[in-house]
């Protein structure tokens, strides 16, 4: 399908008939590596046959077809990518839409056969999400300008409209001159497991604000009840002039310490209450939070009132923006940190602004905890991340996502 790509492949020429087509039925990692090889392939087999044809030309000796061992390769590349269990699709960038293709699973996964998929120039666009058309747009243009690799997860609509995940690896090959050549890509069907981690995740916010009213109402109440009492009790000992008395306005005071404690707890596991204008409140509350904690500058800027009408949405964002913040004081050393909540035609925009340190000059090999889970809680609510450094010092980090009811 033309939204599901796959990064090209490099390596020795081998013979596609020595790939073991049982492997490719394994994990996502083995069937990217085996697509890379069948695309290696099938570069090497076009650069072969043309390096033949010239030879051929320079001796003055008839020449065969040209086309026929590239159409004979593409036999083979259609017959081994078509035991995937993913999508593939190769389109070319010089050529109609008659010389396009897209592996026959696209009728299992979605209900279109493969001719009324490829019939139809602009029918991949339409079924993709309404809620994730304008990110496709813009990670497809930076794959187009800058020949970086789209790596992403989007949801399309089957012909009876039910929502699929797919898991999508594209890249645009180019001809040795540099000239855009053609986009090889796969998409992996994700549903059942983005399913799961919902579900888990859902799980895990329930039994949070579970705890969290359990802390309030039970512990909290009764740590309130021993407080009332050590008050009356403090009172009756200095009634009576009596030393103990200082030792019971003590506990008094460790009470209510414990009582504030146990609140800031519960605010902890529950921060969003369940009304649409909870984002906002509990940003601007932990920006002040940072502020007294760690004595640095932490504000929250919102022009222009953001309703998140989803308690899950908004609890992903504000944790996005919390992992953020931590990430600007205990590694970027920030001094001050802006938090932004913005949106625009359909589309909000969370950003965490810092002028700490950056980026480490050696960044470590793979990215860390905290940044994959910004990613996934970005995916989750069908948005996209970007870090990026700032011109003069710090990084911002970046989240868009759908948002309905917004101009």
């Amino acid at each position: 399908m033309a939204l599901d790509y796959l990064t090209q492949g490099s390596g020795t020429p081998c013979d596609p008939k020595s790939l073991d087509a049982g492997r490719l039925f394994g994990n996502l990692s083995e069937a990217e590596t085996a697509l890379q090889e069948l695309a290696s392939v099938f570069l090497q087999q076009h650069s072969l046959t043309s390096s033949a044809t010239l030879d051929l030309a320079e001796a003055g000796e008839a020449q065969p077809n040209p086309e026929a061992p590239l159409l004979n390769m593409e036999a083979k590349y259609r017959a081994l990518v078509e035991q995937i269990p993913a999508v593939v699709f190769m389109a070319y960038l010089d050529k109609g839409i008659g010389e396009a293709y897209v592996s026959p699973q696209i009728e299992t996964a979605l209900g279109f056969s493969q001719s009324e998929w490829l019939e139809d120039p602009v029918r991949w666009y339409q079924q993709i999400h309404p809620d994730d058309k304008m990110r496709w747009s813009e990670e497809a243009a930076e794959m187009f300008l800058s020949g970086k690799p789209l790596r992403s997860s989007y949801r399309v609509l089957a012909r009876d409209g039910r929502v699929l995940w797919f898991q999508c690896e594209a890249k645009m090959i180019r001809r040795e001159d540099g000239r855009p050549w053609f986009i090889h890509g796969v998409g992996f069907d994700i549903t059942e497991r983005k399913g799961l981690e919902e579900a888990i995740l859902e799980i895990s916010a329930r039994e949070q604000r579970r705890i969290a009213q359990d802390l309030h109402d039970g512990l909290g109440q009764h740590l309130t009840g021993i407080a009332f009492m050590s008050k009356v009790l403090e009172e009756k000992l200095s009634d009576k002039t009596l030393p103990e008395a200082v030792e019971a306005a003590q506990i008094v005071k460790m009470v209510n310490q414990a009582i504030d404690n146990t609140r800031q707890l519960a605010r902890g596991l529950h921060p969003v209450t369940a009304e649409p204008l909870g984002l906002m409140s509990a940003l601007k509350k932990w920006a002040s939070e940072v502020e007294a904690l760690f004595h640095i500058g932490c504000s929250f800027r919102c022009e222009k009132p953001l309703n998140i009408h989803d308690a899950t949405v908004a609890t992903h964002l504000y944790r996005i923006a919390q992992e953020a913040v931590n990430n600007a004081i205990r590694h970027g050393k920030a001094k001050n940190i802006v938090i932004r909540l913005s949106g625009k035609s359909g589309i909000g925009t969370l950003s965490i602004q810092d002028d700490g340190e950056g980026f480490p000059k050696q960044p470590a090999s793979a990215p860390g905890v905290g940044l994959n889970i910004m990613n996934y809680r970005a995916d989750m609510v069908g948005g996209s991340l970007k870090v990026q450094p700032n011109q003069d010092h710090g990084i911002t980090v970046t989240c868009t996502f759908p948002v309905r009811g917004v101009e």
